[in-house]
Protein backbone atom coordinates (compact mmCIF):
# COMPACT_ATOMS: atom_id res chain seq x y z
CA UNK A 1 0.00 0.00 0.00
CA UNK A 2 1.12 3.51 -0.93
CA UNK A 3 0.91 5.99 1.84
CA UNK A 4 -0.49 9.10 0.58
CA UNK A 5 -0.21 12.64 2.42
CA UNK A 6 -2.41 15.65 2.58
CA UNK A 7 -5.80 16.26 3.80
CA UNK A 8 -9.13 14.42 3.64
CA UNK A 9 -11.93 16.15 2.23
CA UNK A 10 -14.20 15.53 5.35
CA UNK A 11 -10.80 17.59 7.35
CA UNK A 12 -11.09 20.30 4.62
CA UNK A 13 -14.82 20.78 5.39
CA UNK A 14 -14.01 20.52 9.45
CA UNK A 15 -11.85 23.41 9.18
CA UNK A 16 -13.69 25.83 6.67
CA UNK A 17 -16.81 24.94 8.86
CA UNK A 18 -14.95 26.32 11.82
CA UNK A 19 -13.44 29.03 10.44
CA UNK A 20 -17.47 29.86 9.15
CA UNK A 21 -18.18 30.08 12.33
CA UNK A 22 -15.37 31.95 13.69
CA UNK A 23 -16.31 34.41 11.24
CA UNK A 24 -19.63 34.68 12.13
CA UNK A 25 -19.06 35.16 16.11
CA UNK A 26 -16.74 37.67 15.81
CA UNK A 27 -19.17 39.47 13.42
CA UNK A 28 -22.39 39.28 16.12
CA UNK A 29 -19.85 40.51 18.85
CA UNK A 30 -19.52 43.71 17.13
CA UNK A 31 -23.11 44.13 16.30
CA UNK A 32 -23.54 43.93 20.10
CA UNK A 33 -20.91 45.91 21.11
CA UNK A 34 -22.59 48.43 18.95
CA UNK A 35 -25.98 47.75 19.84
CA UNK A 36 -24.60 48.44 23.82
CA UNK A 37 -23.14 51.68 22.84
CA UNK A 38 -26.71 53.04 20.77
CA UNK A 39 -28.28 52.11 23.81
CA UNK A 40 -25.35 53.63 26.77
CA UNK A 41 -26.02 57.08 24.45
CA UNK A 42 -30.16 56.85 24.43
CA UNK A 43 -29.97 56.27 28.24
CA UNK A 44 -27.57 59.36 28.20
CA UNK A 45 -29.64 61.76 25.98
CA UNK A 46 -32.55 60.49 28.07
CA UNK A 47 -30.99 61.82 31.40
CA UNK A 48 -29.96 65.12 29.76
CA UNK A 49 -32.92 65.26 28.45
CA UNK A 50 -35.19 65.27 32.16
CA UNK A 51 -32.45 67.49 33.15
CA UNK A 52 -33.43 69.95 31.46
CA UNK A 53 -37.63 69.44 31.45
CA UNK A 54 -36.66 69.80 35.26
CA UNK A 55 -34.43 72.52 34.81
CA UNK A 56 -37.66 74.60 32.88
CA UNK A 57 -39.99 72.95 35.92
CA UNK A 58 -38.07 74.54 38.22
CA UNK A 59 -38.70 78.19 37.05
CA UNK A 60 -36.82 78.84 34.33
CA UNK A 61 -38.77 80.65 31.25
CA UNK A 62 -36.54 79.32 28.40
CA UNK A 63 -33.60 77.30 27.89
CA UNK A 64 -31.83 80.05 27.27
CA UNK A 65 -28.05 79.48 29.14
CA UNK A 66 -28.50 76.07 29.65
CA UNK A 67 -25.36 73.86 30.39
CA UNK A 68 -23.95 69.98 31.77
CA UNK A 69 -22.30 71.76 34.04
CA UNK A 70 -25.12 74.12 35.29
CA UNK A 71 -26.97 71.40 35.48
CA UNK A 72 -24.66 69.19 37.55
CA UNK A 73 -24.85 72.30 39.96
CA UNK A 74 -28.55 72.64 40.37
CA UNK A 75 -28.44 68.80 40.74
CA UNK A 76 -30.50 68.13 37.73
CA UNK A 77 -27.82 65.45 36.54
CA UNK A 78 -25.55 63.59 38.75
CA UNK A 79 -22.43 65.18 39.62
CA UNK A 80 -20.64 62.13 38.05
CA UNK A 81 -22.40 63.00 34.71
CA UNK A 82 -19.08 64.07 32.25
CA UNK A 83 -19.78 65.77 29.25
CA UNK A 84 -16.23 65.68 27.65
CA UNK A 85 -15.09 62.76 26.34
CA UNK A 86 -17.72 60.23 27.30
CA UNK A 87 -20.21 59.37 24.64
CA UNK A 88 -19.68 55.54 23.92
CA UNK A 89 -17.86 56.71 21.02
CA UNK A 90 -15.18 58.63 22.49
CA UNK A 91 -17.30 62.27 22.02
CA UNK A 92 -18.49 65.17 23.70
CA UNK A 93 -22.67 65.38 25.28
CA UNK A 94 -23.45 68.60 24.71
CA UNK A 95 -26.78 70.94 25.61
CA UNK A 96 -27.90 74.17 24.33
CA UNK A 97 -31.01 76.37 23.84
CA UNK A 98 -32.45 75.93 19.86
CA UNK A 99 -32.43 79.21 17.78
CA UNK A 100 -35.76 78.60 19.70
CA UNK A 101 -35.60 79.53 23.32
CA UNK A 102 -38.90 77.07 24.35
CA UNK A 103 -36.74 74.10 22.79
CA UNK A 104 -33.17 72.52 23.87
CA UNK A 105 -31.10 70.34 21.32
CA UNK A 106 -28.79 67.84 22.77
CA UNK A 107 -25.89 66.71 20.38
CA UNK A 108 -23.38 64.01 20.47
CA UNK A 109 -20.00 64.53 18.96
CA UNK A 110 -17.56 61.49 17.12
CA UNK A 111 -20.77 59.51 16.18
CA UNK A 112 -20.67 56.99 13.45
CA UNK A 113 -23.29 57.35 10.15
CA UNK A 114 -25.04 54.06 11.35
CA UNK A 115 -25.02 55.03 15.21
CA UNK A 116 -26.83 58.08 14.03
CA UNK A 117 -29.42 56.34 12.10
CA UNK A 118 -30.40 54.05 15.08
CA UNK A 119 -30.53 56.79 17.60
CA UNK A 120 -32.84 59.12 15.41
CA UNK A 121 -35.26 56.06 14.79
CA UNK A 122 -35.22 55.29 18.70
CA UNK A 123 -35.95 59.35 19.28
CA UNK A 124 -38.74 59.65 16.27
CA UNK A 125 -41.60 59.73 18.14
CA UNK A 126 -40.18 62.24 21.10
CA UNK A 127 -38.27 64.69 19.22
CA UNK A 128 -38.78 67.69 17.79
CA UNK A 129 -36.34 66.74 15.11
CA UNK A 130 -33.03 64.78 14.54
CA UNK A 131 -29.90 65.50 12.24
CA UNK A 132 -26.52 64.37 11.76
CA UNK A 133 -23.31 66.31 9.73
CA UNK A 134 -19.64 66.23 10.60
CA UNK A 135 -20.09 63.35 13.01
CA UNK A 136 -22.32 65.16 15.46
CA UNK A 137 -25.95 63.71 15.95
CA UNK A 138 -28.79 65.85 17.19
CA UNK A 139 -31.94 65.90 18.74
CA UNK A 140 -34.23 68.96 19.53
CA UNK A 141 -36.57 68.52 22.09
Amino acid sequence: MRKRSGFTLIELVLVISIVALLVMAVGLTSGIRENAKVHSASESVKALRTAAESYIAAGSMTYTGITVDGLKTSGFLPGSFTATGTNPWGGNYVIAANSDANKVDISMTAVSASAAARLSALFANSAASTGYASETWTATF
